[in-house]
């Protein structure tokens, strides 16, 4: 894929993620599970409900790391960091509002009664620092050793501070960039402990569960995280590294759109009556 339809794609999966938070894949396949009940594929229906539905969610896991990886496509061939960082963070505010009453109109779609205070920085916060852990990676010229560091140190930032994917969103971003110039394979191997550490929580949680009950649930719940996130990594390996025909109108499209997404998912979220 070139550049552009890496970009539609991972729009896409996005999409698909923030709509099955509105609406629930089981909800939506419920009335078929019903009808195969109904005639005697209690087995079927039961695999549509539970890993059919499981599988479809990878989709939206794909997601997130192709977007960081397009930051540091960006990154690398910008002509002013300063500018790019400005524009990613100039996004990243205008979307927090729509951010924020997304995921208030999710908690009402789900019954709940959500609180903004709560509401983390949405994802572009976190890939403006991770751009600002490049840019102090270049700067560090022979002192490249403290790089480890600077990645570290942001990714605690982003904790603290809350942004989405902020516990291991900029350790992909640094990886991505370190192993930018190596063989295919080689990036391959390289992602796999990279995205365990960004879902080290994960990992940790699956780990304490072993003997107990809640080691199923807890399996899947990291399988699919950490794995549709590896998949996703995966994906940027078909780069071709051909731009497409990705000019200022698609680029400013995509800073549009982000924004207009949520807002739009948000009102839908509003007007919908909650699930009973």
């Amino acid at each position: 894929m070139n550049y552009k339809q890496m970009k539609i794609f991972a729009v896409c999966c996005m999409v698909f993620d923030h709509i099955v938070r509105l609406f629930p894949l089981h909800r939506m396949f419920a009335p078929l599970a019903d009808i195969l009940w109904n005639a005697g594929w209690g087995g079927v229906a039961e695999w549509l409900l539970e890993d059919f539905t499981l599988y479809l969610m990878y989709i939206g896991r794909l997601a997130a790391p192709i977007f960081v990886y397009g930051v540091v496509q960006g990154f690398v061939h910008t002509s002013s960091i300063r500018r790019y960082v400005s524009r990613v963070l100039l996004t990243a505010v205008i979307a927090q509002v729509p951010y924020t009453l997304f995921d208030l109109a999710e908690m009402r779609v789900l019954g709940l009664e959500g609180n903004w205070r709560e509401t983390e920085l949405n994802i572009l916060f976190t890939l403006a620092l991770a751009l600002c852990t490049l840019w102090i990676h270049e700067k560090l010229k022979r002192w490249k050793w403290l790089s480890p560091l600077a990645a570290v140190a942001a990714t605690w930032f982003a904790m603290k501070l809350g942004m989405e994917g902020g516990q291991g969103y900029i350790i992909l971003a640094w990886v991505y960039y370190i192993a930018r110039n190596r063989p295919r394979w080689q990036k391959a191997l390289f992602y796999l402990p990279a995205v365990m550490m960004s879902r080290r929580g994960l990992v940790l949680w699956v780990i304490e569960s072993f003997g107990t009950v809640e080691l199923p649930r807890v399996l899947r719940n990291c399988l699919l995280n950490v794995l549709g996130n590896y998949f996703g990594m995966l994906v940027t390996l078909s780069d071709n590294g051909e731009k497409g025909r990705a000019g200022k109108g698609f680029q400013w499209f995509m800073y549009a759109f982000y924004p207009a997404h949520f807002a739009l998912l948000a009102l839908i979220g509003f007007l919908r009556p909650p699930l009973l």
